[in-house]
């Protein structure tokens, strides 16, 4: 009879040591699966920030273009604004020719190199060109078109005979 009991005793034993080690294996399986979602979640919160930061890149950086814009409209029709806008495009012009030679080694050159006020008349011509093409355009803006037309075509034809 003892050894019933001794018996039983060692097989409750056993069996409460099996349900241990289940119930231990479950809980390291259930914080494993926990992690794994947590570490997903961050992933995703994360990937939203950085996605929620660029859009209002995008946007700021759309608003300040706009307010630029604005201010040069509104610079330009003030009395001095085209020459104020003459300045600025004859110093990006030549801007732009000193980083095409410092970057690459094909080089545009215009037809007449050492004669940049022509090629600024000619980039003005084609600026009043445009800007009476969308300003709304009354007789004298046509006219002023017409006349940078004939400057710029007889500025080209003075630089193709140089």
């Amino acid at each position: 009879m003892q050894m019933q009991v001794a018996a039983e005793r060692k097989k409750r034993a056993a069996i409460l040591e099996s349900e241990g080690v289940r119930e231990s294996n479950i809980n390291v399986a259930e914080g494993k699966k926990r992690a794994q979602i947590l570490a997903s979640e961050a992933v995703k919160a994360e990937t939203m920030n950085i996605a929620e930061g660029e859009a209002a890149a995008i946007v700021a950086k759309a608003e300040a273009r706009a307010t630029g814009l604005k201010n040069v409209a509104q610079a330009l029709q003030e009395v001095q604004g085209s020459d104020a806008a003459s300045l600025m495009l004859a110093e990006q012009y030549v801007s732009a020719f000193s980083n095409l030679a410092k970057e690459t080694n094909t080089v545009i050159i215009p037809n007449a190199t050492n004669d940049i006020a022509g090629s600024v008349t000619q980039a003005m011509a084609i600026y009043k060109n445009v800007s009476s093409s969308f300003g709304g355009g009354g007789q004298q803006q046509r006219e002023n078109g017409q006349n940078g037309k004939l400057k710029a075509a007889s500025s080209l034809r003075k630089g193709q005979s140089d």
